[in-house]
């Protein structure tokens, strides 16, 4: 016999090939919804006119979740609507997430769409969000899948990892889900992931959070194709998102795979899993770490603060610098050293999608003291915790109940049950405070609290906390974070800071001597990596490894050889990330005043952005302090014109890259008339008002410039 078919009117199962419900009597068929033609009901596709049946399902399950704005987290949805007009028209990297219920369309075919939609509804609301939870969108909801972006509208600098963790989460709740759908409805839900990275064009954003887009290339494609060969239960990649999640991940090689609309077989990878690496250095580390150069002054001052810490009182010492100028490098090499051998190091670190998870930090620095590992159970974590908190002091008896809190372990506890909000923080900050202050009489003890720009509220309540109490205690506090990060501790004592910058020409020639080795044909592009960025040893390393996954260099690290050309260089995936979820972060306006400067060139004159700038001058001006601040740009001279350059080389490219092609065609046409009219006597502008004039694309000035010159 044949699958049974089920009866709408009532759920009856019939044999195949029947007119009529065998116990009702109801007719065992449909309407297609597009044609109107009687259509059996087991029907996927409208023999008639082609319409999908499943559609049904889809209208039914759009319906249920609405537009974006309807599912989209407040915290997330408030970030795109503030900076909705400077996101609008960019070019973003971004890694595209699909995902789809395994086999949907036979599990519901013979369903009420309405009761199909209902079940579908579960599943769906998990994916959405597992996405949701590290800062993602979900752009579209289809029946039985969604698809998401990661780094758009919103940049991240680490959207592939996102994707990667949001991708294991969703099967992690199928898993869990999959006995409850087989128990309520007879069969199990499986979902198939597929993940990759590339550029899109970011449209128009509604008030509504849709978002028009076009996708540049194959990256949408490849992420789709991706999801249609996964395996039930499964997480399929490209090497794109690999090479971007590289170390923060487990993956299985599938080897040479053919890709539909793809010319050449790709290597596709399956996501196993997660790694313990957090931290980009740590992620890295796996591939060997590079010289470390350049910062003997920063590493002396961390030992003269644990010397005043062992012997006089705690201390507190912040590393300060711009991403990849090596801030974790310098906290990796001290705690490691033989100088802290008599002292208990413990490390956490705050994570950039962990702002709105409290005490995450904390919680790490907990994990390590009371040795909990991830196959302990509730029960052997509180053992070791109770067991470890009495042991040390009976006085902290107290500190129980929150501690285990913390680690979402019921707690008996009547005086904690009884507890509001704000009066558990507040144990809790006691608790954890008091603990750490009386083992430090006991063994002095080095805090790591790493990326304190992306604190959470929680966790910075408990520096804030810990500060005012170290001058009581041997407590080195070693922290680190870019420089947006602000706090109040700049007038205590026992507070040091740390401002580190790129590596100076000869530290960052020891580094690329490093990575590179000594072959003289090299000496040129060693130079053209220094200049390119600026000494950044993050986008030192990453320029290299790009050069080695183009086979532009061949051999092994410290050993290379050049084996063509060096084409121009293109800006590594990451380092774009990383700049552009940094631009991201300015004022619209800011960011608008950058674009426009990033058209007229690394280097510009005051004059002429003020008169392409549609802005009054003073909110100019304004803007301009705020790119000086971040130090996006600096002033280059003073006379006899006002001018300014970017910092920064990439940041030049990656800001002009990401101004779509017809606002940048027009803008090189405003300034090329601009500087025309403005230094109309100067003899020495040609090859300026030729590139902007070239740019835009405008033949008619390009003939008068010409003409011009000829005369």
């Amino acid at each position: 016999m044949g699958s049974a078919l089920t009866c709408n009117r009532c759920g009856a199962d019939n044999r195949e090939n029947i007119g009529f419900c065998e116990s009702c009597g109801a007719k065992m068929e449909r309407d297609c919804p597009a044609c109107g033609i009687a259509l059996p009901l087991a029907a996927a596709f409208c023999g008639s006119c082609g319409h999908s049946l499943a559609d049904d399902v889809q209208q039914s399950q759009s319906k249920d979740f609405g537009s974006p704005y309807s599912y989209t987290p407040s915290h997330i949805t408030r970030q795109i609507l503030s900076a909705r007009d400077t996101l609008e028209g960019e070019r973003k990297h971004v890694t595209v997430l699909f995902a789809d219920i395994q086999g949907s369309t036979k599990l519901i075919e013979r369903m009420d769409p309405e009761q199909a939609s209902k079940i579908l509804a579960r599943p769906i609301q998990l994916m959405m969000d597992a996405v949701h939870r590290f800062e993602g969108t979900v752009n579209r909801v289809v029946g039985d899948g969604i698809m998401a972006l990661f780094g758009a509208p919103l940049a991240h600098e680490d959207h592939a990892v996102r994707a990667c963790y949001a991708a294991l989460a969703m099967q992690e709740a199928a898993r869990h889900f999959a006995e409850e759908s087989r128990r309520e409805h007879g069969f199990e839900i499986q979902l198939r992931v597929g993940l990759n990275s590339g550029e899109v064009v970011v449209g128009t954003i509604g008030n509504d959070l849709s978002m028009d887009y076009d996708v540049v290339g194959m990256t949408a494609h490849l992420a789709s194709r991706m999801e249609q060969l996964a395996l039930p239960g499964t997480i399929r990649l490209t090497p794109s998102t690999l090479r971007l999640a590289e170390g923060f991940v487990e993956v299985k090689s599938l080897g040479p795979v053919p890709v539909k609309g793809v010319d050449e077989p790709i290597e596709l990878f399956d996501l196993t899993g997660a790694s313990a690496a957090r931290t980009r250095l740590l992620a890295s580390a796996g591939r060997g770490l590079t010289q470390f150069v350049g910062r003997d002054k920063e590493v002396e001052i961390l030992y003269e603060a644990l010397k005043r810490a062992g012997t006089e009182h705690g201390e507190l010492v912040a590393i300060v610098g711009e991403a990849g100028v090596g801030k974790s490098r310098i906290c990796y090499e001290f705690i490691r050293s033989h100088h802290l051998e008599d002292w208990l190091v413990l490390e956490g670190g705050a994570v950039s999608y962990g702002e709105t998870s409290p005490w995450l930090p904390v919680i790490g620095l907990l994990r390590r003291y009371f040795e909990i590992i991830v196959d302990d159970d509730k029960r052997r974590i509180a053992e070791k915790i109770g067991g470890k908190l009495l042991m040390l002091d009976i006085t902290l008896k107290p500190a129980l109940a929150p501690v285990l809190a913390l680690f979402d372990i019921p707690v008996e506890d009547p005086e904690w049950s009884v507890l509001n909000q704000s009066e558990r923080h507040r144990r809790t900050l006691d608790a954890v405070k008091g603990l750490f202050i009386l083992e430090s009489q006991t063994q002095p003890i080095v805090l790591v609290f790493e990326d304190l720009h992306w604190v959470d509220r929680e966790t910075q309540d408990f520096l804030d906390g810990l500060v005012e109490s170290l001058p009581t205690s041997h407590i080195l506090v070693l922290t680190n974070y870019r420089p947006e990060y602000k706090h109040e501790w700049g007038g205590r004592s026992y507070y040091t800071q740390a401002r580190i910058d790129p590596l100076g020409s000869e530290s960052a020639a020891d580094l690329v001597g490093g990575l590179l080795g000594n072959d003289p044909n090299l000496a040129t592009l060693k130079q053209v990596l220094i200049e390119r960025t600026e000494g950044n040893p993050l986008f030192l390393e990453e320029s290299v490894r790009t050069l080695i996954e183009m086979e532009i260099l061949s051999g092994k690290p410290g050993a290379y050889q050049l084996k063509q050309d060096v084409p121009t260089l293109d800006i590594p995936a990451s380092v774009h990330a990383i700049i552009g979820a940094r631009i991201d972060r300015l004022s619209s306006e800011a960011k608008r005043l950058l674009q426009c400067a990033a058209v007229i060139g690394n280097r510009f004159s005051f004059d002429v952005l003020e008169a392409i700038d549609e802005t009054p001058v003073d909110t100019l001006r304004h803007s301009l302090n705020i790119l000086k601040e971040a130090e996006f740009v600096f002033e280059r001279q003073l006379f006899p014109d006002l001018e300014y350059s970017f910092k920064h080389a990439l940041t030049h490219e990656v800001t002009y890259g990401s101004i779509l092609r017809d606002r940048r065609t027009a803008l090189h046409r405003l300034i090329g008339e601009t500087i025309e009219n403005q230094y109309s006597d100067r003899l020495d502008l040609y090859r300026t008002l030729h590139y902007h004039f070239t740019c835009a694309e405008a033949w008619d000035k390009l003939a008068q410039l010409h003409l011009s010159i000829a005369k």
